[in-house]
């Protein structure tokens, strides 16, 4: 099969993990649900649009090549949700909480202090994504990820990729295959770990309910050294 080769490097990447309460956990490789919706934002989905992003993740499969490891750092944010331009009164104003296309206002919860959260990054890392879509040949693949409908990013919007995504295709028989492609691993890198879908794997939920906004579903990721 042909396999899409994308190039992950950016000063900060955010590989989301569950979040709890506050803390803005990462994990050391992109979610099945990450994988889908930068897919899908280079494409031009609606967030909206749930059945294109569910038939999307169904057809998604990918294994990553982690070619320099990261250092992770956590981000300190504050935001004082009671200062009077973020109390929307009407539909007129520019600020407010919005759920499915609708106004909601803010008037319960926690307004009237700071709000105090942390979030996790890979600073300086590089990746190699194998990418296989059903139903989507690796010229348009390439063509989504090259001439994106909007701006791309590596799992939050402040994570700017700081090269193109899309790197290369090649023919192989399976996704790890092309990754040891020595025509995906850039000159003077050592590749260090690999993450497959695999039945020998952990369990992991990061399939997501793009419907209820929720993530989903059991599938077995496997970590190994790079070969």
């Amino acid at each position: 099969m042909t396999v899409s080769i994308l190039h992950f490097e950016a000063p900060m990447m955010s590989f989301g993990a569950p979040i709890v309460s506050e803390e803005g956990r990462i994990q050391p490789y992109p979610a099945l649900s990450m994988m889908t919706g930068l897919l899908a934002n280079a494409l031009g989905y609606d967030r909206s649009e749930a059945e294109k992003h569910e038939s999307l993740q169904q057809g998604l499969s990918y294994a990553v090549r982690e070619d320099v490891p990261g250092e992770k750092i956590v981000d300190y944010q504050t935001a004082d949700l009671g200062q009077p331009h973020l109390q929307a009164k009407g539909k007129r104003d520019s600020v407010a909480w919005t759920t499915w296309g609708h106004l909601d206002q803010r008037g319960s919860g926690n307004t009237d202090t700071t709000n105090i959260r942390h979030r996790e990054y890979w600073a300086d890392a590089q990746y190699a994504v194998a990418l296989h879509v059903d139903g989507m040949s690796a010229d348009e693949v390439r063509e989504a990820l090259v001439r994106p409908e909007r701006p791309l990013f590596i799992g939050r919007k402040p994570c700017l990729p700081s090269e193109r995504l899309f790197l290369t295709s090649v023919e192989a028989e399976s996704l790890t295959e092309a990754l040891q492609n020595p025509k995906t691993i850039p000159d003077g890198v050592m590749p260090r770990r690999l993450w497959r879908e695999s039945d020998d794997g952990t369990p992991v939920t990061d399939a997501r309910d793009w419907t209820n906004q929720i993530h989903v579903g059991e599938r077995r990721v496997e970590e190994k050294e790079f070969p």
